[in-house]
């Protein structure tokens, strides 16, 4: 590969990057080809962008605050995830897709250009996604109305079942 071809490579790669809510860096080494291709149709689906890159233009793509601490990550077989929407997208992608191919290392990530460890990167994976959250807003806010509209239904069912009994009594007091 020519310099040029590298430069415009590292140009388009620090723009990605820049526009990216997160980065997921993995090793993939042992990966069949019919699996990575699994892998990209998943990143595909959930909306992610799938690379296979050299390190070396990796580095030199990423934001200069964190080239030191994600350099060490960058060795043997690399694959970068970006992800433009959430932010955990890219990291729950990819350590689903890990719990059945063990070939899938997560190495390390970005998030909103703060540095992580492969431990930073699981929790990122744990975290819920937006709908989810969203979900969860939904119940919470919905929940003291259900409690009162409970509330109120309980009342009104037991006067309603005590105005019964007294009915029945008084039958029974008739007969």
């Amino acid at each position: 590969m020519d310099r040029s071809t590298k430069e415009t490579i590292v140009g388009d790669l620090t723009e990605r990057f820049g526009r990216a809510k997160s980065l997921t860096f993995t090793e993939f080494k042992g990966l069949s080809v019919a699996h990575a291709n699994q892998l990209r149709g998943k990143c595909r689906e959930a909306g992610v962008e799938y690379l296979v890159v050299k390190n070396t233009l990796i580095h030199l793509a990423l934001p200069e605050a964190v080239r030191d601490e994600i350099k060490p990550h960058l060795v043997g077989t690399t694959a970068v995830t970006l992800d433009y929407e959430e932010g955990v997208v890219g990291p729950k992608t990819l350590s689903d897709f890990a719990k059945d191919h063990p070939a899938i290392i997560l190495k390390a990530g970005l998030l909103e250009g703060k540095a992580l460890n492969a431990a930073g990167v699981e929790q990122l994976a744990k975290l819920p996604g937006r709908e989810e959250l969203l979900a969860k807003i939904v119940g919470s806010v919905q929940a003291p109305a259900r409690n009162i509209l409970g509330c109120v239904n309980g009342v009104s069912t037991k006067l309603a079942g005590l105005m019964r009994a007294y009915h029945d009594k008084l039958e029974k007091e008739a007969a």
